[in-house]
């Protein structure tokens, strides 16, 4: 009988997961997707149990799965501190990190960044979750997260990054057609385009006379991407509030243009966010300083 590695299939398990798919999993790993397959069966045959539920089309935990979800990145969070510890004591930045971010704010300079890491640092493995939903670092084994927006007092170590402007952008044809909206309350007569990825959906904010005020507006289209929608916009379908890091070369090359500056919000904070308890992990600590001396170069105000 084949001994089965249970770090390797935990991880990949985890990576299935994450990536939602089996060959998704295999092109982050540069495995075949076959590979991935077996390496899922074996660790269901080990515990005795159906993890995944598999169909042509679709694929979701079952019950023991999420249990053992769970208890994998515990373990596997675990494993990769006892690693990082190892390297500590040698002197070594080494080891794995596992990031989190939303999605998008890989154009916010990240991935160069990231990968100048990587060339400098040979001996880290870097795991980057790129999701729009609340991540439990600790729960999740997740030691880097970057969030937007202001962070609640969780007892987590935050680090300022950097600040991005939200803007109301459309076309110049769009507004030939249907006209600039004065205030934001016109806007509820308008084409509007939605990131419903965003947990406040069609709920738009602006600022006036120093107090935030939420605005729900009428979905002409709604995607679940923000770039996405930013298309959509430079193509004239509606108006579209979107960060600016997000619509900057349809603002440079004219395809869209702000609207509604004097209500704009305030800058939003960008973070990264640790568990107090990983600021003891070389290679987390090395990231954090990397990251914050490689400020995001595209103007985000």
């Amino acid at each position: 009988m084949r001994k089965i590695d249970l770090i390797k299939a935990m991880r990949t398990f985890v990576a299935v997961v994450e990536q939602g798919s089996f060959s998704s999993a295999a092109l982050q790993q540069g495995i075949v997707t076959s590979a991935i397959s077996r390496q899922v069966t074996e660790l269901e045959n080990h515990y005795g149990c159906q993890l995944l539920l598999r169909s042509t089309r679709s694929m979701r935990l079952t019950p023991e799965g999420q249990y053992f979800l769970a208890e994998f990145e515990g373990i596997l969070a675990r494993v990769d501190q006892l690693e990082s510890g190892a390297s500590d004591r040698r002197g070594e930045i080494a080891g794995r990190i596992r990031l989190s971010s939303p999605q998008h704010t890989a154009q916010l300079g990240l991935q160069p960044a990231l990968s100048a890491f990587l060339a400098a640092h040979p001996g880290v493995t870097l795991s980057w979750l790129s999701v729009n939903r609340h991540v439990n670092l600790v729960e999740e084994g997740v030691d880097l997260a970057v969030r937007v927006g202001e962070l609640p007092d969780s007892g987590l170590v935050a680090r300022p990054l950097a600040r991005v402007v939200v803007e109301f952008v459309a076309s110049p044809d769009y507004l030939a057609r249907y006209g600039t909206p004065a205030h934001p309350r016109e806007l509820t007569q308008h084409r509007c385009l939605v990131d419903n990825s965003n947990p406040q959906l069609a709920r738009w904010r602006y600022y006036e006379d120093g107090v935030e005020h939420h605005l729900r507006v009428p979905g002409t289209l709604e995607v679940n991407q923000g770039e996405l929608a930013a298309q959509f916009g430079a193509d004239g379908v509606g108006i579209a509030q979107l960060p600016r890091f997000m619509v900057a070369p349809y603002i440079d090359s004219g395809q869209l243009v702000t609207l509604l500056h004097e209500y704009r919000l305030p800058p939003v904070p960008v973070s990264l966010v640790y568990p107090a308890n990983r600021t003891t992990s070389a290679p987390v600590r090395a990231l954090v300083d990397h990251l914050l001396n490689h400020k995001p170069t595209q103007a985000m105000l």
